[in-house]
């Protein structure tokens, strides 16, 4: 059995490796595939709170393959990356102009089911969650002069601060085309609590209103393939009110809540942060142009610092440049103004001791305390002699310490460097040990998904940690539990950092938040009382943030396979993609969704609702009943899902060894028409004798269909 677990550990690790690949090929010959392509491209933005629901839209073709005939059989496999904390929760394919709407399915069952309809030349999807944060979705079968369209619903974990909240586009999944889709339209709507719509990343891309065909009067910008950027992000104004932001979905006395608290506005810590923010540009170690940095730099600039700090912008050339020689207040205008002043005039190469140098002295001219941020992707200081000389002249300089506080962004032409049992990459030797000794800290591409994220987290370290953290929420008359952070250590927090929760309670209102911990050495203690006058009503979307959180939780645990059994259920019951199911579509079943359609504002406090599809049959489909189980294989519990038309019944339910004897036979008398049950079989034969470990066959017959599935017990 340890053999077994670990086979599915080594399988679905939880990585943070980023993957992005379109693929097509016949798949009766697999090694051969070539690039696909992505003929139209669109994106429906739904602000949810700590999340953003993201409805994906893709149409698929083989255009510029050697396959362009109406005979040719396809495969489309797209592997993307989303970022973690992420999760699906729908997917659809279209056929012609109708919609087939995903079941999800344990993993082995729909792979099995999948397989078997390539063989058979019939029309499914099939989508998995292949670690914490890769996903691979393939679709079949697509002529050589046709497009596949598909749907991918999914929510993003969200970035707040005190003036915004943003999300990442999916850009990296459109650049796996062959030849990029012309435009990529992002559509979004804006209320009373989610305000003011926009691109970050381009200060040239516009959200504009309009009355679109399809979605009614909204927001939208068409993205052109020329700015197609992995930085882009879509944000709104922060929601925050007195320092939180609160909703609750709820039923009766039990419900789900989503909390987002900023500590900064509970702690006197304003007006004392001053940053001299050093820029460093090397062309050949990034694909970004400088403009693209400096404008994602000077956002996080405006949305991180405060109109009561302090700021000075340095930048490398062959003279370094300063944009003052004293603290300038950090106002929108004035950073807006300095970047106005300096931003053509940095270098594309690299001049990184004597920019620190301007730093360090600049900092001791003003006599006061400051900081240093270094924004750097310079890689020819990584060797360990050359970086500890380095290192000693600059602490040379200092009178004393001032913390140096590093952003590696070199993402083309890593080195490595091998010194005894570590390997550093580029500078990562020179600016660890600088930010080390200085009291600053250092961070790098390694483990980020973009510039912008690693920009932006670059201010989290630069003001401080709060420790010996607590935070405790609670009802007046009752008590929350499950609750999980999307951002944090449970026992560290940081000053510039949103504290983002999302749990469940039992009893009444008011809700109460107790957080304590040392700053600066100082202790301190503080309560928030929400009123009900002061919450916001939201969807059950809440209750999906809290089941995705659970699932991924319990994802890292790989102990038993009731942990395994217990994530299906989860993600069965609601709709949210796990490592152990799928989503499949199937041209045959009852979810032919005749009545789906794109989303729907509403303009009242629950923001944006999607129309819930009535699930119906096709007339042009044969009707069907579908039999699942899992997990598969099993220990001495196994599953089984039955789903019936309205119109049927199931006729018999029977397990067999492979010899054709019954093994056990089901009273079918509890499966009425219409039924959608799970029944479970606990490894007995009917005398109650357990049965060996083995392949046994499930067999179900109902009015409609007759089929077979493999067991294999362990």
């Amino acid at each position: 059995m340890k053999t077994i677990l670990l086979s599915i550990v080594l399988f679905i690790s939880l990585n943070t490796y980023s993957h992005f690949n379109l693929r097509i090929g016949d798949p009766r010959n697999s090694w051969q595939t070539e690039q696909g392509t992505i003929e139209e491209a669109s994106l429906t933005v739904t602000p949810k709170g700590l999340f953003m629901e993201y409805g994906l839209y893709l149409s698929f073709s083989s255009a510029g393959t050697q396959w362009t005939n109406v005979k040719d059989t396809l495969e489309v496999t797209l592997d993307f990356s989303l970022p973690e904390n992420a999760m699906i929760t729908d997917s659809w394919l279209w056929f012609g102009e109708d919609t087939l709407k995903a079941l999800i399915l344990d993993k082995w069952t729909a792979s099995s089911i999948y397989e078997s309809i390539v063989r058979r030349r019939r029309d499914p999807s099939i989508l998995f969650k292949q670690s914490a944060t890769q996903y691979q979705l393939r679709i079949f079968p697509m002529a050589g002069n046709e497009t596949r369209k598909v749907k991918i619903t999914y929510m993003v974990p969200v970035e707040w601060n005190k003036n915004s909240i943003a999300a990442s586009l999916p850009i990296p999944i459109l650049k796996t085309s062959k030849t990029l889709p012309e435009y990529f339209k992002v559509y979004t709507w804006e209320n009373n609590q989610w305000k003011s719509p926009q691109i970050l990343g381009d200060e040239n891309l516009l959200i504009q209103k309009e009355q679109d065909e399809t979605y009614g009067e909204c927001n939208m910008v068409a993205i052109h393939s020329s700015k197609y950027s992995d930085n882009l992000k879509i944000a709104f104004d922060s929601p925050l009110k007195d320092g939180y932001f609160f909703s609750k979905f709820q039923t009766g006395d039990e419900g789900y809540y989503q909390l987002a608290v900023s500590p900064s506005d509970f702690l006197d810590a304003t007006g004392s942060n001053k940053v001299a923010v050093l820029v460093d540009f090397d062309a050949s170690n990034t694909e970004l142009k400088s403009m693209e940095i400096l404008n994602i730099l000077k956002h996080e600039m405006q949305q991180n610092l405060n109109p009561t700090d302090s700021f000075n912008l340095i930048f490398s050339n062959l003279d370094i440049l300063r944009h003052s020689d004293s603290w300038v207040l950090a106002t929108h205008q004035n950073i807006e103004s300095a970047f106005q002043i300096l931003n053509n005039n940095i270098s594309d190469y690299s001049n990184l001791p004597a920019l620190l140098a301007n730093g360090v002295n600049f900092v001791k001219e003003n006599m006061e305390d400051g900081k240093i941020l270094l924004v750097s992707n310079s890689s020819e200081y990584g060797d360990s002699e050359v970086a500890n000389k380095l290192i000693d002249d600059i602490l040379a300089l200092m009178d004393k310490k001032i913390p140096i506080h590093i952003t590696d962004y070199q993402t083309l032409n890593w080195r490595y460097f091998v010194m005894d049992q570590y390997q550093f990459i580029g500078n990562s030797y020179f600016y660890s040990n600088l930010a080390k000794l200085t009291g600053g800290s250092y961070q790098n591409m390694v483990n980020k998904v973009n510039i912008t994220e690693l920009f932006g987290s670059a201010f989290k370290y630069l003001f401080g940690s709060i420790n010996s953290f607590d935070f405790h929420t609670k009802l007046a008359n009752g008590f929350c539990y499950s609750r999980y952070f999307l951002n944090k250590d449970e026992n560290v927090a940081y000053l510039n950092e949103m504290i983002l929760q999302v749990g469940k309670f039992k009893g009444t209102m008011p809700f109460e938040i107790d957080f304590s911990g040392e700053y600066k050495s100082d202790i301190f203690s503080e309560s928030i009382k929400i009123e009900d006058n002061a919450q916001l009503e939201n969807d059950s979307t809440i209750k999906k943030m809290w089941a995705g959180s659970f699932i991924q939780s319990m994802e890292k645990d790989y102990s038993s396979n009731d942990i395994v059994s217990e994530i299906i259920d989860e993600s069965i019951e609601n709709r949210i993609l796990s490592l152990y199911t799928s989503f499949l579509c199937l041209e045959d079943t009852s979810n032919w969704c005749l009545t789906c359609k794109q989303e729907q504002f509403r303009n009242d406090l629950i923001d944006w609702e999607m129309e819930v599809p009535v699930t119906t049959k096709s007339p042009f489909e044969e009707i069907s009943d579908t039999v699942s189980v899992y997990p598969n294989p099993f220990i001495n519990d196994l599953k089984i899902k039955i789903q019936l038309s309205e119109e049927s019944e199931i006729l018999d339910l029977t397990i067999y060894d492979l010899k054709g004897s019954v093994v056990y036979r089901f009273d079918v008398n509890q499966l009425k028409s219409g039924s959608n049950k799970t029944i479970r079989w606990n490894g007995q034969a009917q005398n109650g004798s357990l049965v060996k470990p083995g392949v046994y066959i499930l067999s179900y017959n109902t009015l409609n269909t007759s089929k077979t599935i493999k067991l294999i017990k362990r």
